[in-house]
């Protein structure tokens, strides 16, 4: 039965996704495993919780019963005596007494058994999963070595066609050559196979024209007239791996630089520098060839450019070891399979990066003081009987990816300061390279980098991971030739020259990152919503608890622009969190801004005394926000009688952060013309309240907000609030439905569309139905801004359509005209 090539491919295609689809699975089992064990942790701090909490009641206890004895021991009241004592006449110290907080204390234990007995059913489903995902890795692995044994032929496909070249052109060149094939039953790939031809055949034509003598200039350096040529093909771990050796004249280097210098590849003092493997690079040049007049079969400089061009194609490698005056060999590396292949997934920098299993012969973890210097200074790793050269990842890859500071700054109470180190093997070099961490191995399905831009030097390709992020495969023969400096990390610079492009130069005030906020406070809503809030903005946040866990990020290096701390806090207060940074000098240039709902002036002047450069009450508004931190950045000191002095900034830098940090309107808001039109609804709005009168309008409406992100629920719930409305919230369209029906009387409903159980379109549908639900407005609040999803949610009867991120003045507009009956959403 015969199958044809396309469909095999068609097949491993199909492979590949479903490799990606396990991979995906493999991760999510993994990302459960660590929600499981982040719900035991917080278990066990609920556990301890309660355990304090019911000491704490115990001891209470002991202190009434004391309490109690003292007062009967010194002739109490009778009736305060008989008080103590229960119905049966007994008293405090011989009979517990049950409260409302000795309760409470069991139900929290109680809480904390059911969540356990949760966590054991959710380790059951995922002990399942585990099986589920053992038995696909064994059926997707069978199936993958079944396809790739359909796909694989003989060497002897390409190598029987090999000896008719050897002997046409040694008749013709008036040479004689025999040529010996090694491992003709090695199986190769059928890809592989069809684009193999033609580099064979260009190595063994240069062979016999540039490498075998004739037979006259044999006999008189004494060697046989007739010249051999050996190809040998075998497997070396995950490569197939064909060497084309003969016994000619070898190449001279001399002669290859000369001929460098001469066609203008390189000048006569770099030339000098240049290793032996650096100059036989250049014969791989397109136009580069060491004969001064060219023939039918050599002298072009196309053989050895065909040879490194089609290779490149099929993920294939070729080096040249040569001795003048004995011989030549080209050694060919080949992948087993084009689409998949095992690698080592490691961290370097915040970044992915695989390194095929082929090239990675160890990996291994040092300590600081396992690691050694050789007589030139460079640090090693201790290797077998000798020093095998270290040098750390991103030295030898050149990534065009600037890394922010919220990216840099992670973990910093990671105590572990040993040294991830993966050797990597070429032929016969070893190479150390330290890495952040090495994640583990991994089945990948490789993609091939294609397009008018040349590949980064030291990347082959990429792989899709199971999240859908991308994850750039390292090329371990260039990374060696880097470190060994036969290759340049800015070989790829000329591109710009060559496409006629300016390369683009970032100025320092384009490389500035975007500014960092700490949001201290002890409440986790008022921390996401400032979070929201700053985000939106483009701001980066990190967020701290509490004021000692705050204090332990800056003393640990947080490099923030400014810091929004509340006052009550457990641990360590705003207050003195304030005081600490004060006291030391370089902390004591971050601005800080007490966001509280004290209000007192004695707050204020406290804060104003330790140097708070702004003081804030809740609630609050996000503008008013979004104002107080770009003064802030300004170097404005907004507290009336602070001890900080204002740090103002140049006009020139002023203007540059102005233009990075615009105003929330002009964040928010997509376009000009979608900030005229929000402008001309509320002068709409504002024409048709007056007209109407406010009596039309219900005192103290309720809104039903409804939304599956709870962050968004709060931020909604925080909004209306402000302006009057009573809240009521649904955590999707099924709850909602299930509070409509039940009687809830809300006079207008705020709704997001994608959410599980019930979508938003299918909660409109469903009060549609209902002749009375049917007369509430909805307005959808949703990030789809299609005009697509408009018009379903008009069809369904939706009155208002809003996009996030939203303007408050503008949600709270568009509210109060759909309850005065306006329709702003047209069919």
């Amino acid at each position: 039965m015969r199958v044809s090539v396309k469909q095999l491919d068609g097949l491993n295609n199909l492979i590949g996704d479903l490799v990606v689809k396990r991979n995906q699975l493999e991760a999510d089992q993994s990302r459960i495993r660590q929600f499981i064990e982040n719900l035991l942790s917080r278990v066990q701090q609920l556990n301890e919780v309660g355990g304090r909490m019911h000491e704490l009641y115990e001891k209470s206890l002991l202190e009434g019963a004391l309490l109690a004895s003292r007062q009967q021991q010194g002739n109490a009241p009778a009736s305060l005596a008989q008080s103590n004592q229960t119905d049966d006449g007994l008293s405090a110290l011989e009979m517990d007494q049950f409260t409302g907080f000795h309760l409470l204390s069991q139900e929290i234990i109680e809480l904390i058994v059911r969540i356990r007995e949760s966590v054991s059913d959710i380790q059951f489903v995922v002990d399942g999963s585990d099986e589920v995902a053992q038995n696909l890795r064994q059926v997707t692995s069978q199936l993958q070595d079944g396809i790739n044994k359909t796909r694989m032929v003989p060497f002897a496909q390409t190598a029987d066609r090999l000896p008719r070249a050897v002997r046409d052109i040694a008749t013709k060149l008036n040479k004689q050559a025999s040529l010996e094939i090694k491992g003709k039953s090695t199986l190769i790939d059928k890809l592989i196979v069809e684009h193999l031809y033609n580099p064979m055949t260009h190595i063994v034509n240069n062979a016999v024209t540039h490498g075998i003598e004739t037979p006259a200039e044999r006999e008189k350096i004494g060697k046989p007239p007739t010249g051999s040529i050996v190809i040998d093909a075998f497997l070396q771990g995950n490569q197939t791996v064909i060497t084309v050796s003969d016994d000619g004249a070898g190449i001279d280097p001399e002669k290859i630089k000369a001929k460098a210098i001469e066609k203008g590849l390189v000048t006569a003092e770099v030339a000098e520098t240049l290793s032996q493997q650096d100059l036989y690079g250049f014969l791989f040049n397109a136009g580069f060839s060491t004969k001064d007049k060219a023939d039918d079969f050599a002298g072009r400089g196309v053989g050895m450019d065909v040879v490194a061009t089609d290779l490149k194609k099929i993920r294939g490698k070729v080096t040249i070891d040569s001795e003048v005056g004995k011989g030549t060999t080209f050694t060919i590396r080949l992948p087993l399979t084009l689409s998949i292949s095992k690698a080592l997934c490691c961290l370097n920098d915040h970044a992915r990066i695989a390194f095929p299993m082929d090239g990675v012969e160890e990996t291994k973890e040092y300590t600081p003081a396992e690691i050694q210097t050789d007589s030139e200074g460079r640090p090693c790793i201790p290797w077998q009987d000798g020093l095998l050269p270290l040098k750390p990842l991103e030295d030898l890859l050149s990534f065009n990816r600037k890394l922010n500071r919220s990216n840099i700054y992670t973990n910093l109470n990671q105590a572990d300061d040993a040294i991830s180190v993966v050797v990597l093997r070429s032929a016969n070099y070893l190479l150390a390279v330290q890495v952040s961490q090495v994640l583990g191995e991994q089945e990948i399905v490789i993609k091939q980098i294609d397009g008018p831009i040349p590949k980064p030097i030291g990347i082959a390709g990429a792989t899709i991971l199971g999240d859908g992020s991308v994850m750039p495969i390292a090329d371990v023969l260039e990374i060696i030739e880097i470190a060994q400096g036969r290759r340049s990390l800015n070989s790829s610079q000329d591109w710009w020259e060559a496409a006629g492009t300016v390369k683009p130069i970032v100025t320092e005030e384009q490389s500035q990152t975007k500014p960092l906020v700490l949001v201290v406070d002890d409440s986790i809503t008022v921390r996401e919503l400032l979070s929201l809030s700053f985000q939106k903005l483009d701001y980066r946040v990190e967020q701290a608890r509490d004021g000692q866990e705050a204090w332990e990020k800056i003393r640990a290096g947080l490099p923030c622009d400014m810091i929004f701390c509340d006052i009550e806090m457990p641990k360590m207060n705003g207050l003195e969190l304030l005081a600490q940074i004060q006291q030391d000098e370089l902390l004591a240039t971050i601005p800080v801004a007490m966001l509280t709902s004290r209000g007192a002036e004695k707050h204020r002047q406290l804060a104003a005394e330790l140097g708070a450069t702004a003081y804030l009450t809740k609630p609050y508004t996000e503008k008013e926000l979004m104002d107080v931190a770009q003064k802030m950045l300004a170097g404005d000191v907004l507290l009336k009688n602070s001890t900080r002095k204002s740090s103002h900034v140049s006009a020139k830098t002023k203007d540059a952060f102005v233009e990075q940090i615009p105003e929330a309107e002009t964040l928010i808001i997509p376009s000009p013309s979608e900030l005229l039109k929000q402008e001309a609804e509320r002068e709409a709005a504002a024409s048709l309240t007056k007209n109407k009168h406010t009596t039309a309008f219900k005192p103290n409406p309720l809104v039903l907000i409804v939304d599956d992100s709870v962050t968004v629920r709060e931020l909604l719930s925080m909004t209306f609030s402000k302006a009057g409305y009573r809240v009521e919230q649904a955590r999707d369209g099924q709850q909602a439905w299930e509070k409509l029906t039940g009687g809830l009387a809300c006079d207008v409903v705020i709704c997001d569309i994608e959410m599980p159980r019930m979508n938003g379109l299918e909660l409109l549908a469903h009060m549609q139905n209902d002749p009375v639900l049917a007369q509430i407005p909805v307005a959808m609040l949703t990030s789809r801004g299609a005009e697509k999803h408009r018009r379903m949610a008009a069809d369904r009867g939706a009155k208002g359509y809003l996009t996030k991120p939203y303007l408050e003045e503008v949600l709270l507009d568009v509210s109060k005209r759909l309850m005065l009956g306006e329709v702003i959403l047209e069919v």
